[in-house]
């Protein structure tokens, strides 16, 4: 378990400062404005920025992600205890890869940005990770896709487990704690969606049929409710998002298909119930990479922060997450010692953070591969189930105490 890189320079310093004070030196005050290290904050900005859905049909997704980033940064100003106030940037990307380079360019290009957490899914992710690994620029963000992390991007760090851990716990939910004899996979063809429902497919082996693909562009899915209808099975899996998960579980319950809805983190937000209907949304389940915070003892003071800021529904899904990897990020900067305009070492030091990291955030341990890729398993899935009372999806458990 590696040490992080700011507390073994804590260590080495406060060792320096007991010598300096034993020499007597005392005379240092007028040329220490360059310099960091947990003293009075300086005449100077570091930006911290977040890209990904914030309008649009995926804003229901991408909105609550950038709150727990806004949430950081408006914690540590309050502080006061890092050598640099912190601006929050965000940049709207409507969950668009095409949109999405543009808008890293215009990030990577801002001068004292030092950090971005970000992006959110995963086709963005594929689209920026080489701008901002060639800025410098650390990224951690949400998107979840197998393969980003074989792709070499140098400053890239996953905040949550990837789709083929969670393609395994789900095909084990649906054999185990779903007992189905057959499941219809269906995805609507996007990088992370085709990407997970795929492994579920492979998972299951001889028990998945499909997979189906709807188009995303389109509303009537009929020729693939019609395809599904005729397998008959006990589970469909939709790998995909809210807004066309909720109208596809609409039109295969008017076509009688009663099996099982499960889908995964993109279709778990609020406005599913209203998408699918009541009294179809009722019973259906989402895998998430995301612990429920309100579970969580060590999460309180983040929940009740949260809602007291950003209302009663808050945190979302991957608000805990992302609001981790950016206060790890500020945690490490209290300890910065380095020439705080110097914006490419301070960016080179952020890498070191999670180049080093072992952190205990509210919503789990956080350390990372070489590649970037998180350090997690089976026991970082959760599964939750719709309910119409509480007009959302609430968290059944650890996909690990649901399966047999």
């Amino acid at each position: 378990m590696r040490k992080p890189k700011w507390l073994m320079l804590v260590a080495m310093l406060s060792a320096l400062s007991l010598v300096a004070a034993a020499c007597g030196g005392d005379d240092g005050g007028e040329d220490g404005g360059d310099a960091g290290g947990g003293g009075e904050q300086q005449d100077c900005t570091w930006v911290i920025g977040t890209m990904g859905a914030l309008s649009g049909d995926a804003a229901s997704l991408g909105r609550p992600i950038a709150q727990g980033v806004e949430f950081a940064v408006n914690q540590a100003n309050e502080a006061g205890d890092v050598p640099c106030e912190l601006e929050y940037m965000e940049e709207d990307s409507q969950g668009d890869p095409t949109q999405a380079p543009a808008l890293a360019e215009k990030l990577a290009g801002t001068e004292n940005l030092v950090f971005c957490a970000c992006p959110y899914f995963s086709g963005e992710t594929l689209a920026t990770g080489d701008i901002f690994g060639a800025a410098g620029i650390a990224i951690s963000g949400t998107g979840t896709n197998e393969t980003i992390d074989e792709q070499g991007y140098p400053t890239w760090h996953r905040a949550v487990a990837p789709d083929n851990i969670q393609a395994e716990v789900a095909a084990a939910y649906i054999e185990s704690g779903l007992q189905a004899q057959t499941t219809a996979v269906v995805h609507d063809n996007q990088d992370y969606s085709k990407g997970l429902a795929d492994a579920v497919k492979e998972n299951l082996g001889d028990a998945a049929e499909g997979p189906f693909i709807i188009n995303p562009e389109e509303t009537d899915f009929s020729s693939v409710v019609e395809q599904v209808a005729q397998v008959d099975p006990d589970v469909v899996f939709y790998g995909g998002y809210t807004p066309e998960a909720g109208p596809l579980l609409k039109q295969l319950r008017e076509a009688g298909v009663d099996a099982t809805f499960l889908s995964d983190d993109g279709s778990k937000d609020p406005t599913f119930g209203g998408l699918a209907g009541a009294a179809n949304a009722e019973g259906a389940f989402v895998t998430c990479p995301c612990a429920d915070p309100l579970k969580i003892d060590a999460a309180k003071q983040f929940v009740e922060g949260m809602r007291a800021e950003f209302g009663k529904n808050a945190p979302g899904t991957f608000a805990a997450d992302v609001y981790d990897v950016t206060a790890m990020v500020i945690e490490g900067l209290k300890d910065y010692e380095g020439d705080v305009e110097d914006i490419a070492a301070v960016r080179e030091y952020v890498v070191g953070i999670f180049d080093e990291a072992n952190y205990e955030g509210v919503a789990k341990t956080y350390s990372w591969e070489e590649s970037g890729e998180f350090v997690g398993g089976p026991e970082d899935i959760w599964i939750y189930e719709w309910s119409n009372d509480a007009e959302n999806f609430v968290s059944v458990g650890p996909a690990s105490d649901l399966i047999e």
